[in-house]
C-alpha cells in the first residue's frame, strides 16, 4: 500500500503531472480501504482496531474512506463456544455451567478483542454487585477476551511502529502529525482494553460521576466473577438509541433523547474530565419507565413524542455500556476546551484563534492572523446553523469561501494535537447521532446554557486578580509619558525604523516560485542536451552523442526531483 503510494503520488505526480493523479486518486484510496479491510479481518487483533481507529479520523481522512472502513464494525466473526467455554473455565477456575444458567452459545457481539454472550448467574452465597445497596440481578452479559491475544497485540503494536518508520520519511506526514506521539496514544488505548479489571473501575467511576443523576444508568460490575480476561456485567439491554421506530412506539421523545446525550457529555467533557470514549450506537440504551418507577427514582417527564400520538411523553433513563475505551481531559486542557466553547458562543474569533494555538491545532509559523479571518467569515455565515442546514448550502458559496481563503488551503496549516483523538472521536460520533435522533438539533443553541455558566463562573474573580490588575494598569500608566516622549523624539529625529516580515502564506508561495523556475531552467537544460546528444549521434559521433544523452537523462531526473 505504501509502495502503491510512493508510486503514484510521488513519482508518477511529477512524470504525467499532478492534475492527472488526482482525477483517479479518491478512487485508489478507497480500493486501498477496501484492501485494508479485508487484510484486517483477516488477521484481526490490532488490525480491526486500527481500521476502526482511523474511521473516526474525519480530520484527515475523506468520507469514502471512513465509509469503506466503518465496515469493520460488524466484520468481526465470532470465536467457536468451546474456545470461550475454556478460557471462562480457566479465568475463574470453575466451568461455565457451575457460575452460570442458560449461558446463550451464540455471543450477542463480536467485536476485534472479545466477544459478549448472555448468562443467567447462578445464585451464590455473599455475592454482591456493585450498586450501592440495590439489589442484585441474575441477568448478566460475560465479555470474554479471546484466545492468545496479548501475543497478537505484542506482535502487532511492533509491526505498526515499523510502519510509522516508514511513513516518517515522508516529509508531508512527518510535519502534520507525531506519529510517535499517535501510535503511542493507540497502543497505550489498546493495553488498557485488554484489562477488563481496569473496565469495571472505569464502569464504577462513571456510575459515582453521575451518581446524582438518576436519568442515567450504569451497568453493575461483579467482581467475584471477573477477572483479567473475563468481565461479567448486569444485562442492561434495552432500547438501541438508533432504534428510532422502538423510541416512538415506546412514546419516548427522540428530542429529550438527544438533548440528555449532549449534555451527560458536556458533564463528562468539561465538568468530570472523564468521558466515555465509544459511543456508538452499539453502547447506548434507552430504558422506558412506568410513571411509579420514574417517581421513584425522581426522573423527570421532558419533550414530546416524535409520532403523531397525543399521550404524554414516557419518561427515561440513558444506559451507557462498554467502558474500555474512556478518555480523560487534564485540567489544563479542560480550561482551553472551556474557552473553545465561550468563544463559539460569543462569535469570538480571535479568541478561539488564541485557545486552538495554545492547544497545539496550529502547524509552527502559521498565519494565526489569516486563520483568524477566516473563522470570523465562517461565524458570520454559519453560526447557528443546524447540521440539516448546512446541507443546504449553496456550493458556490462554498466555493467563493475557498477561493478567499486558497493560500490556507493550499498550505493546511493545521494538526490536531495527539493527546485530544479520543475526544475528537466522541465528540465527532455523539454529533451524529444527536442529529439522527433529532435532525432539527442545534448544538449552538444547547451548548448556550453551558457556556453562559461557565462565563459566569469565570467573571467571579478574586480580590486577588483584580487588585493585580490594578497594579499593571498603575504601572503602565506611570511609564506611559516617558515611553512616549521617546518615540516623539526619535520620529522628530528622523530615527524611527520600520521593520515589516512576510507572513507564512507569502513565504511559501515566494518558495514555490522559485523552485518552478528552478525546475524550469532544469528542462531547459535537458531539451538543449537532448538537442545536442541527437545532433551528435545523427552525424555519428557516438561517444559525445551518449555521454550528452546521459547527462540529459540525468538533468531530467534533477527537474522531476527538484
Amino acid at each position: 500500500m505504501i509502495a502503491g503510494f510512493v508510486w503514484w503520488e510521488l513519482l508518477l505526480a511529477r512524470i504525467i503531472g499532478r492534475a492527472r493523479v488526482e482525477r483517479g486518486r479518491m478512487a485508489r484510496f478507497v480500493a486501498l480501504a477496501r484492501d485494508f479491510r479485508a487484510l484486517a479481518v483477516d488477521l484481526g487483533g490490532v488490525w480491526i482496531k486500527l481500521g476502526q481507529f482511523l474511521s473516526s479520523r474525519v480530520d484527515i481522512i475523506p468520507q469514502p474512506v471512513i465509509a469503506e472502513l466503518s465496515g469493520l464494525q460488524d466484520a468481526v466473526p465470532a470465536e467457536p463456544y468451546e474456545t470461550i467455554a475454556g478460557i471462562i473455565a480457566a479465568e475463574l477456575g470453575r466451568p461455565v455451567n457451575e457460575v452460570f444458567d442458560d449461558f446463550e452459545r451464540e455471543p450477542v457481539a463480536a467485536a476485534s478483542f472479545g466477544q459478549a454472550h448472555r448468562a443467567q448467574l447462578r445464585p451464590q452465597p455473599g455475592i454482591q454487585a456493585v450498586a450501592n445497596g440495590a439489589p442484585r440481578a441474575t441477568r448478566v452479559v460475560v465479555k470474554v477476551q479471546r484466545p492468545f491475544l496479548d501475543e497478537i497485540v505484542n506482535v502487532d503494536l511492533r509491526s505498526l511502529k515499523t510502519i510509522a518508520r516508514w511513513l516518517k520519511l515522508y516529509k508531508p506526514i512527518r510535519r502534520r502529525a507525531n506519529l510517535d506521539a499517535l501510535i503511542q496514544e493507540f497502543a497505550d488505548g489498546v493495553l488498557e482494553e485488554l484489562e477488563y479489571e481496569q473496565e469495571a473501575r472505569n464502569a464504577e467511576l462513571f456510575a459515582r460521576n453521575f451518581a446524582h443523576d438518576p436519568q442515567v444508568r450504569v451497568p453493575k460490575a461483579y467482581h467475584e466473577y471477573t477477572t483479567r480476561r473475563v468481565l461479567v456485567l448486569e444485562n442492561v439491554e434495552d432500547i438501541k438509541i438508533t432504534d428510532y421506530a422502538g423510541l416512538e412506539s415506546a412514546g419516548i421523545s427522540r428530542q429529550a433523547v438527544a438533548r440528555k446525550l449532549f449534555n451527560t457529555y458536556l458533564q463528562q467533557i468539561f465538568v468530570d474530565g472523564f468521558f466515555h470514549a465509544d459511543p456508538h450506537p452499539g453502547n447506548l440504551f434507552v430504558q422506558p419507565l412506568d410513571v411509579e418507577t420514574a417517581r421513584r427514582l425522581n426522573v423527570p417527564v421532558e419533550g414530546a413524542p416524535a409520532g403523531a400520538d397525543a399521550r404524554a411523553p414516557t419518561p427515561f433513563r440513558l444506559t451507557y455500556v462498554d467502558f474500555g475505551m474512556v478518555g480523560r481531559v487534564t485540567p489544563e486542557y479542560m480550561q482551553e476546551l472551556k474557552e473553545f466553547i465561550i468563544a463559539t458562543s460569543l462569535k469570538d474569533a480571535r479568541r478561539l484563534t488564541a485557545a486552538a494555538k495554545r492547544m497545539g491545532f496550529f502547524l509552527p509559523g502559521a498565519d494565526t492572523a489569516r486563520i483568524e479571518q477566516a473563522i470570523g467569515l465562517l461565524f458570520d455565515r454559519f453560526w447557528g446553523m443546524t447540521a440539516t442546514d448546512l446541507k443546504d448550502v449553496e456550493f458556490d458559496e462554498m466555493y467563493s469561501f475557498a477561493v478567499e481563503f486558497r493560500d490556507l488551503l493550499s498550505s493546511l496549516p493545521f494538526q490536531i494535537p495527539q493527546n485530544i483523538l479520543y475526544l475528537g472521536r466522541a465528540v465527532n460520533i455523539l454529533s451524529g447521532m444527536c442529529t439522527a435522533l433529532d435532525p432539527a438539533f442545534n448544538a449552538w443553541k444547547e451548548i448556550q446554557p453551558f457556556a453562559e455558566g461557565v462565563v459566569n463562573r469565570q467573571g467571579r474573580r478574586s480580590a486577588q486578580d483584580v487588585l493585580a490588575e490594578a497594579i499593571q494598569l498603575l504601572r503602565l500608566t506611570v511609564q506611559l509619558p516617558t515611553q512616549a516622549d521617546a518615540f516623539l523624539s526619535r520620529a522628530l529625529a528622523g530615527q524611527l525604523e520600520i521593520r515589516a516580515q512576510l507572513s507564512e502564506s507569502s513565504t511559501g508561495d515566494l518558495r514555490r516560485i522559485e523552485n518552478s523556475l528552478s525546475r524550469l531552467t532544469w528542462v531547459l537544460i535537458f531539451l538543449a542536451l537532448l538537442i545536442c546528444a541527437t545532433l551528435l549521434l545523427v552525424n555519428g559521433l557516438q561517444l559525445a552523442g551518449a555521454v550528452c544523452l546521459a547527462a540529459a537523462l540525468l538533468t531530467l531526473l534533477r527537474a522531476l526531483f527538484k
